[in-house]
């Protein structure tokens, strides 16, 4: 296939805490009433699965059939990244180790991270718990007492959050996100504010003995990541996480440059409009770069974000 780029087509989900913001944003062309997420890379057969543009095919295919673009260990595809907008509250939640979810819901779960888009996601975050161990967990769960047993955060724009396996979190103020994440999509309700689903017009479902068994206890010092940002060839990057065996994630913000990486990677304009390579590049596009492609040159002013990933045992890029 050679040295070439791949366009990958999103994936639009309403939910009901979605709002409108990444339609406007993105100038988005759907039917859709809200837009609450935006998959920019996900490869799940029979469930959510972008497709490769061009080739007609979807991603998780197009991974099984050119395993010399990726080099990659995994037998299927590893990494996704989806951008959020939240109008109202998410649930409160976790997301199961893979053995898990496997076992359970016949999907992968996942380990996560968030960057802070805008200033409109400044406010609070569930983060975690106040319970010190799992006896304490289920008796506060029991007795829905969720201010004591909930953890909130502040959080500014840019911040980046880590969210690991097994992690209570729940989003509480309206905003964008990117989120990075391994390749899962199994989510477990605690809490869920009584709400309503209007297709049902039932209380959505829970999941709580799901969460009992798999919440990580104690989690009360878990937060924002600090990362490092370099300038390199016209680019500046945030190096947001890197962990060979789970993800490779960052920013890069440029008005003209290069970037690259040995490893394969996704890259999506969050921002701005330009060029990568010869390629048409603006907001709300992601193209798929194979692995030791070599510099790619970036033209016009954008704002980006990147996933990737290293096989386990390899030499992390940062941190």
């Amino acid at each position: 296939m050679g040295r070439m780029l791949y366009q990958i087509e999103p994936i639009l989900e309403a939910r009901m805490w979605g709002g409108t913001n990444l339609i406007e944003r993105f100038h988005l062309d759907t039917e859709l009433q809200n837009v609450a997420e935006m998959y920019c890379v996900i490869a799940i057969p029979d469930h959510l699965d972008c497709i490769v543009a061009g080739k007609q095919q979807p991603l998780s295919e197009f991974y099984h059939c050119n395993p010399e673009l990726f080099q990659c260990e995994k037998e299927d595809m590893p990494v996704r990244l989806v951008i959020g907008s939240s109008a109202r509250p998410l649930s409160v939640q976790l997301h199961p180790e893979d053995e898990y979810g496997l076992k359970h819901s016949n999907m992968r779960g996942k380990h996560e991270g968030e960057l802070i888009l805008d200033g409109t996601s400044e406010g609070c975050m569930i983060l975690g718990h106040y319970a010190k161990d799992r006896e304490e967990f289920v008796h506060l769960v029991q007795e829905k007492n969720w201010d004591k047993l909930f953890r909130h955060i502040k959080l500014k724009k840019d911040d980046y959050i880590h969210i690991p396996y097994n992690t209570l979190h729940g989003s509480e103020s309206s905003g964008v996100v990117a989120a990075f994440s391994t390749n899962g999509d199994v989510t477990y309700r605690l809490y869920d504010y009584d709400r309503i689903d209007p297709t049902t017009n039932q209380p959505r479902q829970l999941h709580i003995e799901d969460v009992c068994n798999n919440v990580i206890c104690p989690c009360d010092t878990i937060g924002a990541l600090d990362y490092e940002t370099v300038e390199k060839d016209g680019c500046r990057i945030d190096l947001l996480y890197d962990e060979p065996g789970l993800y490779t994630a960052g920013r890069i913000r440029t008005a003209g440059g290069s970037f690259q990486l040995k490893e394969f990677y996704f890259i999506t304009c969050i921002e701005g409009s330009g060029k990568i390579g010869e390629m048409t590049f603006g907001a709300g596009m992601t193209y798929f770069v194979p692995c030791e492609f070599g510099p790619v040159v970036l033209e016009g002013i954008m704002d980006l974000v990147f996933i990737s990933y290293k096989n386990r045992g390899s030499q992390k890029t940062y941190g």
